[in-house]
């Protein structure tokens, strides 16, 4: 009690305490908006999930697929897992493709065709093209969890890019994915239409036997875009390499050594292969189903043109086999395009590690001669 006694009369009763001067900061909204903008350009983007900019370039067709039942994946979290709720639009499809081939075989079966060979063959590749469509749903559905890793390995790639300083923009993508789901959708409805109004057939089957054709196509144009993700980032890899080369004159270091430049290359090779060993048998399908309407198209068109009488000729069948042959030409393209493109980059970072070791044996020869003597002095050793 004594301690407080002699403290107290430090600080008499009529003494004020200092007070703290309030200092408010001017608000400058210029300044702020700046700080805003600033702290969005620098914070880092996401490249895993559904909010990636890949999978946000090309969710419209993504959406699709699911309706169609070729795409029962999910995210959990931010990976790519297998859904099997979407599986029920897959089991859907199974049962709604069998009731269309079924009143298609029915309705082909009643028509009375001028050649007896033109009812065998629309006949042969409805069932073809059916037993195709059937094939990608069973097959999608074993291989959810192989596709599902695949796509993740691409996200690794995207962020592992993006830490060494090159973010990847998906703007080209969304462009192309635009550009192709109009062009498909102007294909597809030219088809409808003149199929219509040149057989004289009712809406619902025109609609009911073309969307069988599009349980083909739409398998096609995933693996286009699986096939061509894998090139651009191929591609986005050989950028680096080459902007990292050692120069022939000078000095300057490299913000990405060869090592990862490598190590980030047999990671895009390992998912190229798992994707070639995924869609080889249906790569095979594809082409024999394509091939066989294309040819056969093609043999009826100049048939039409070449044998009979052009007053006799029904000109709308012939657009309408014009049209068919523009969807299948189509799909035909687009796998040769990806395949030859992701392919072409692959194989070119063969060439610039030759060139990076060239480079270095030239700019310090001494150096490498002693590397390869060590190295041949383990090989005598083992």
């Amino acid at each position: 009690m004594g301690l407080f006694q002699n403290e107290f009369p430090r600080f008499p009763k009529n003494y004020p305490l200092p007070l703290s001067k309030i200092r408010v900061k001017p608000f400058d909204v210029e300044t702020t908006l700046a700080e805003v903008k600033l702290e969005r350009k620098n914070r880092a983007k996401k490249y895993h999930g559904p909010d990636s900019p890949l999978y946000s370039a090309i969710y419209p067709s993504v959406c699709i697929m699911k309706v169609f039942g070729l795409a029962p994946y999910d995210f959990t979290g931010d990976e790519m897992t297998p859904s099997n709720l979407c599986l029920v639009f897959s089991f859907a499809f199974m049962c709604i493709y069998c009731y269309i081939v079924y009143i298609v075989y029915l309705k082909f079966t009643s028509l009375k065709r001028q050649k007896q060979m033109l009812n065998v063959v629309e006949t042969t590749k409805v069932i073809v093209n059916f037993l195709v469509a059937m094939y990608e749903l069973v097959s999608t559905v074993f291989t959810r969890r192989v596709f599902s890793r695949i796509w993740n390995a691409l996200q690794d790639s995207d962020e592992r890019m993006s830490q060494l300083g090159y973010p990847r923009k998906e703007t080209k993508t969304k462009i192309a994915m635009w550009t192709l789901l109009i062009s498909q959708i102007i294909v597809w409805t030219v088809v409808n239409q003149s199929g219509m109004y040149a057989l004289m057939e009712a809406w619902f089957f025109n609609v009911s036997y073309i969307c069988v054709y599009l349980g083909t196509a739409i398998p096609v144009y995933k693996f286009f875009g699986m096939t061509s993700f894998l090139g651009q980032r191929f591609h986005q890899l050989n950028q680096i390499a080459r902007e990292n080369l050692p120069p022939r004159v000078g000095y300057k270091s490299s913000s990405v050594s060869k090592k990862t430049i490598q190590d980030l290359h047999d990671k895009l090779m390992l998912s190229s292969e798992e994707l070639a060993s995924l869609y080889s048998w249906s790569l095979l399908f594809w082409l024999g189903n394509l091939s066989v309407h294309s040819v056969s198209n093609l043999y009826f068109i100049i048939d039409w043109l070449i044998l009979m009488p052009w007053t006799n000729i029904a000109w709308l069948r012939v657009f309408n086999m014009w049209s068919w042959e523009v969807g299948f030409i189509s799909q035909l393209l687009v796998i040769y395009i990806a395949c030859d493109y992701t392919i072409t980059e692959a194989n070119s970072m063969g060439a610039i590690f030759v060139e990076w070791d060239a480079r270095v044996i030239q700019r310090f020869p001494y150096d490498v001669s002693i590397s390869l003597k060590f190295y041949n002095n383990c090989r005598s050793i083992n």
